[in-house]
């Protein structure tokens, strides 16, 4: 499980990315936004990115923030990850 806590932008990208990286055998891959406040372009692009790096994986996304949420509705992410609104659902 990778934990985003504060703003998912440009900034911290690069931490995402190395979390995800990091974990390359494992046979799912959570990422927790539920401490997450804020997505911009940079981020969603991780989350994509993510999605398209996890072919032998499940990747799950959970998120509990109306905002963030409809960020990854408009988006499409939520088309291309599950999207759960709890930790126990996503698992």
């Amino acid at each position: 499980m990778v934990r985003v806590e504060g703003e998912l932008d440009m900034a911290s990208v690069p931490e995402l990315e190395e979390a995800v990286v990091a974990s390359p055998s494992a046979p799912q891959l959570v990422i927790d936004l539920t401490r997450c406040t804020f997505v911009d372009s940079a981020g969603v692009r991780a989350l994509v990115a993510a999605a398209g790096g996890t072919s032998e994986r499940r990747l799950a996304l959970v998120v509990t923030d109306p905002g963030i949420l409809r960020v990854l509705q408009i988006t499409g992410v939520d088309t291309m990850v599950a999207v759960h609104g709890s930790l126990d659902a996503a698992i």
